[in-house]
């Protein structure tokens, strides 16, 4: 029989990755994605992506239907279908349902207004919005070794950021896009640049700033005239698209449910506040904004926007489940004041693919790319989902190569709840930003570069997650803002103040955090010399709050630190497993403990805290010998080879800290598997 532990979170890894499917058989508790096959790749519009094969129910009444081979003149009538989405959502009353046939729909910005109007494929059709227009094999003319055309072509704005300074970002900040056969080109800064695979923009007339380096100073709007497009691979093999539009709707009704459309190929600038003299407000920075309470968005792929790819504005109590969010120029899901919402069962990968600046120390306060980032909301569930770089070559000590966060909760999270979840080569898998309240639990990461974050944030409880070769594990430290406040001036007075965290009385500081019953395993680059300095097992830092409010450190993150297990190659390869702060301490490092039971008996330890790891397991050895798992894979590099349940007699059996109430409802709500105030496993469940 195999064990609870690792059950959930190992459980999607295996539905939603290929590479794993042979262990999907033994696994049978957990609700599982819709069973939609994908069509067969000889009957794809997209040559990229594959799409579910959906088949939902028609009403039998209030139903509009559009083809585009349709006529925005006609009755809406399967037989007589409309031509365009925006003509059916004009149309549209409230609870319509508007039923898209197969084909690509590429037209303006629309909006969905009314109440309860589904938006979804009709049965077995392939529906893509797309951002993009194809350009024809006639227009383009050979320019020496490269291929040009020259057109009314959107005139996008390349200094539209959200750093100020839209420099910082380079030639990420430009939206412009061209793909051939669905594959994209890289754009490249100068005509002579441009070789196989890559694209140039000669734009006469571009919109610029008022002030070089300061985008809040405002901007000289270009004038919309013609562009000329260089590519380096020959357009004429293949459809050639190039990105026209920036937003493909926005619904403020409530209600929406959206099924089985997918998007792709729009091109939003990466500012809210640019008016395009084409596009207008909606030029930037998404291409789905979905604004409306009650709304439900499945079954689709959301892919190849050049900044965010989906977005819940003021979306309370909506759901985003089931779907694939790919390739997307800056952030892949965002949301703002989006309370109540889940997203669950979908999987993220290859967002920043325009290579948005996401080292701190360069983006500084306008860091904002994540595969999801979510601000300012209570109550917002990140379940059953898969954040996967298994295909791409990352870094995690070289920022400059490095992925964005998987899941980032940032400026006033409530109680976010972020479990069941499966990450692997995540640069930062799960990161919770000055934010209070909330569940970490049974989440699997691997293969990645910090795990789990918790910075700044209070009353979080970080409860059975299963992290395997990764180099900062748990990092538990203070911010230096406090109080809802992002900045202060020399006389330590608030200048830039947050408010919906000043609202909620949320106070930035690092305290009463939980960390319980997590394995923490074989760490990479065992020399020692290959791990940055930020890299232990558990690393807790202090600090003062600039505002001069208040200094923290690590006896004051905690209530509760026990029943973790670690397992190490051993002391000379992997000598610590904690770090502890202290006000004596000239650096943050300066306390390191080699073994469990040196935590509680060290008198720099507030002995306050519960546990100090006093049932902690500290195990050393070979990957090969684990012995928590089934098996864990021998290489860093080794994504999605691992079988993260616990083996027979393994000792993080049953011998986990019982879990209260609310973390066990969080795992598991229907109670069934996980119950609180049991013997439970330590690791994932």
């Amino acid at each position: 029989m195999l064990s609870r532990a690792k059950g959930h979170a190992a459980r999607i890894a295996m539905t939603l990755a290929a590479s794993v499917l042979a262990l999907a058989s033994s696994i049978v508790a957990l609700p599982q994605p819709a069973a939609h096959a994908e069509k067969p790749h000889g009957e794809r519009l997209n040559k990229k992506y594959a799409v579910a094969d959906t088949d939902y129910p028609v009403p039998q009444s209030n139903v509009l239907w559009v083809s585009p081979e349709g006529d925005d003149g006609a009755a809406g009538a399967q037989n007589a279908p409309l031509k365009s989405v925006a003509a059916a959502a004009k149309k549209a009353t409230d609870g319509t349902t508007i039923v898209l046939k197969s084909g690509v729909y590429r037209e303006p910005h629309f909006s969905i207004t009314k109440s309860n109007v589904t938006l979804q494929a009709a049965p077995h059709a392939e529906v893509w919005l797309k951002g993009s227009d194809v350009v024809g094999a006639s227009r383009w003319k050979k320019d020496g070794r490269v291929w040009k055309v020259t057109g009314d072509f959107q005139n996008f704005c390349h200094v539209c950021t959200v750093n100020p300074d839209p420099r910082v970002d380079g030639m990420a900040a430009f939206p412009e896009q061209v793909f051939i056969d669905d594959q994209p080109l890289k754009q490249v800064d100068s005509k002579d640049k441009v070789g196989p695979g890559t694209f140039y923009v000669e734009d006469a007339t571009p919109t610029t700033l008022k002030v070089a380096d300061d985008r809040t100073k405002g901007y000289n709007v270009g004038k919309q005239d013609s562009v000329t497009y260089y590519v380096g691979s020959d357009p004429t093999a293949g459809t050639t698209e190039i990105s026209q539009r920036s937003r493909a709707f926005t619904s403020t009704g409530s209600g929406l449910a959206m099924k089985g459309v997918n998007v792709a190929q729009f091109a939003p600038n990466h500012a809210w506040d640019f008016n395009d003299p084409r596009l207008g407000k909606e030029s930037g920075p998404v291409a789905v904004s979905v604004n409306g309470a009650g709304s439900v968005i499945q079954d689709g792929v959301f892919a190849q926007s050049s900044s965010t790819g989906f977005f819940f504005d003021h979306a309370e109590n909506s759901r985003f489940v089931n779907n694939k969010v790919y390739d997307n120029g800056a952030t892949g899901l965002g949301g703002n004041r989006t309370h109540g919402t889940t997203v669950e069962k979908s999987v993220f990968s290859a967002s920043n693919a325009a290579g948005m600046e996401i080292d701190g120390t360069k983006c500084k306060g306008y860091c904002t790319v994540g595969d999801v980032k979510i601000t300012h909301a209570k109550d917002v569930t990140f379940r059953e989902n898969v954040v996967d770089y298994s295909g791409r070559q990352v870094s995690h000590v070289d920022k400059g190569k490095s992925t964005p966060p998987g899941f980032w909760c940032d400026e006033g999270c409530i109680n976010a709840v972020v479990v069941n979840n499966f990450f692997t080569n995540s640069s930062s898998a799960i990161f919770i930003e000055v934010s209070a309240g909330g569940v970490v639990a049974s989440n699997v990461i691997e293969s990645s570069g910090m795990g789990i974050t918790l910075s700044g944030s209070e009353r979080v409880k970080v409860y059975n997650n299963t992290v395997s070769r990764t180099l900062a594990s748990i990092t538990v430290n203070e911010d230096e803002r406090s109080n809802g406040c992002n900045a202060v001036d020399a006389n330590r007075r608030c200048i830039a103040n947050e408010s919906w965290s000043q609202e909620q009385h949320l106070s930035w500081d690092a305290t009463k955090n939980e960390v319980y019953n997590n394995i923490v395993s074989s760490r990479p680059g065992l020399n020692g010399s290959r791990r940055p300095w930020w890299s232990y097992p558990i690393r807790t830092a202090g600090g003062a709050d600039e505002d001069g409010s208040s200094k923290l450190y690590s006896n004051s993150l905690f209530t509760g630190l026990d029943y973790n297990a670690y397992y190490r190659n051993g002391l000379a390869g992997d000598p610590y497993l904690m770090t502890w702060d202290t006000p004596e301490g000239a650096g943050k490092t300066d306390v390191r403990f080699s073994r469990t039971k040196d935590i509680a008996e060290d008198s720099r330890t507030d002995k306050r805290i519960d546990g100090l790891e006093r049932h902690a397991l500290d195990q050393f050895g070979a990957r090969s010998a684990n012995p928590f798992f089934v098996k864990e894979a021998d290489g860093d590099a080794d994504f999605k080879k691992s079988d993260y349940h616990l083996k027979a007699g393994s000792p993080a059996r049953g011998s986990g800290k019982a879990l209260p109430a609310d973390v066990a409802k969080a795992i598991d709500p229907s109670g069934t598997t996980v119950k609180p105030n049991a013997a439970v496993d330590r690791g994932a469940l």
